[in-house]
This record gives C-alpha cells, structure tokens and sequence, in this order.
C-alpha cells in the first residue's frame, strides 16, 4: 500500500511500480491510498496502469477508528501525518500490511523483506542518525513504562496482522493536541508500537536513508548495489534526478538517441 496525496500522485505511481515489479509475483496486492481527491480522468489511468489495483480516499478508512476512538481521532484529524498513523493502524488490524510513503524507490529484488513477510515479523528501514523524535511522547512512553526504536523511520513497513495496539496508540496520544509542534509525533508513536511488536531493521546497507548528494559535491547512493532508498526531504531531488532515471535504464525505456542507456 502507498499513500500519497493529490499533489504527489506522480511520485507515488514510480513508488508503487518501482516495487510491484518485484512483489506482485508473491501474491501482493497493490493499494492506493490518498489523502485528497484525485480528478477521475487521473483515476482512470492510475487503473489503466495497474489492472485491479485498489483506489481510496483515507477517510472511507478512518472514520470508524476515529469514531471508536476519540483520543485517537484528535491526533488523525489534526497533525499533518495523523492520517499516515491512523491508516496503518486500521488496516493492519484487518490483515499485514506492506506500507510505503510515496518517496521509497526499489532498485534490486528485496530478498531481506521477502524474508521477513515470510516469516511474519515486522520490519522498517533504519536511519543514519537516531534525532527524529517528538520529545514529548518520549516523555510520554516513558511515564508509561514504554521504550521505543533508535534511528527508526516510519516510510516503509511491513507490519503482521495485530501487531499493532489501537488502544496503545490512544493512550500514548491521549494529552495530544493542537497546534501540532514536531513533525514526527507519528514516527515517534510507530516506534513505541513496533518496539512493542519485536519489530527488526532491515540492512541499512542496502535498504537505504541517506542524505549522500543533499549538496552538489557528495558522491551519490550506488543504486546497482542497493535493494531501495527512501528519498527523504532534504535529497527529494536526487529522485527525480537520479532515482527515477535509474529505474528506467533498468527497464531499458529511456535511451539516448544512438542507443546507448542514459543514467
């Protein structure tokens, strides 16, 4: 499942292709969840793309787990990425879940995630640097008697069925509320819930975060020899520069004019 919102759409199909080419041959279902509305005609060719992938608004999702749980609803209501923490939750309670946020390219078979599916046992891609954290649900886990994940990111996740606690995700956003202040309140409270669930990092060495070419002058990830990136903000650019290039040199769509493949 990618979620994705009207404005991304784009970046979310390369997402979703980028991996389906590898998973769909496992018995993956591919899912389109939008935060938004998304015109028909862009619906059409989404389906026109991906024969029998599922199209959603979030909200046909969310609003009965906002419904059961108020608290809960507070947060997916009123944080920038309460929807992407609702979402999950709700889904995963109804069957595993594969998730990626609309910024994670594959490049090689993922053989480490296939392993994990196979095995049921929830699985993240890990950062260079642990530092994104709300500090005030820390200090909230730690009044519960919770501990959470270092150096985790929530972009990409395979997450069982019932892994995840509904009721542990209210309790530990029941003093949240608006404004939002940090950025990765939902990141934070994935990382308590996947602690919970003895959930493993993927090797960082070839299931990458990297901020490698955020300047100019960095030598960039070695795309041939890693399996996926997650092209977080301060490197979005390199994806469309790099990354998606990439992608089409392996499907041998974008050549130059004398033949010769262009990276």
């Amino acid at each position: 499942m990618v979620l994705t919102t009207p404005q991304g759409l784009n970046d979310a199909l390369w997402t979703a292709w980028s991996w389906y080419r590898y998973l769909w041959p496992h018995g993956f279902e591919l899912q389109l969840a939008v935060d938004g509305e998304i015109p028909a005609k862009d619906e059409l060719a989404v389906q026109k793309l991906f024969p029998g992938i599922s199209i959603y608004n979030v909200w046909s999702v969310l609003s009965k787990l906002c419904d059961e749980q108020p608290a809960l609803g507070v947060f997916v209501r009123g944080h920038p990425l309460g929807r992407k923490l609702g979402l999950i939750l709700a889904l995963s309670d109804q069957g595993a879940v594969l998730y990626s946020d609309n910024d994670v390219l594959a490049f090689n078979p993922p053989a480490d995630l296939l392993t994990s599916v196979g095995k049921n046992d929830p699985c993240y891609f890990m950062e260079d640097l642990d530092g994104t954290r709300d500090p005030r649900i820390i200090e909230r886990s730690k009044a519960l008697g919770l501990e959470y994940i270092s150096r985790f990111n929530s972009g990409f996740l395979f997450i069982p069925q019932g892994a995840l606690s509904i009721d542990l995700a209210a309790q530990i956003l029941a003093e949240w509320r608006t404004p939002a202040d940090s950025w990765f309140t939902e990141q934070t409270v994935m990382s308590i819930l996947m602690k919970k669930a003895n959930a493993r990092a993927l090797p960082d060495d070839r299931y990458v975060i990297s901020a490698r070419r955020q300047f100019y002058s960095e030598t960039d990830v070695d795309y041939r020899n890693i399996v996926a990136r997650h092209f977080t903000g301060t490197v979005r650019h390199v994806m469309y520069r790099h990354g998606i290039p990439e992608i089409l040199r392996q499907s041998k769509l974008f050549s130059s004019k004398d033949g010769r493949d262009v990276v």
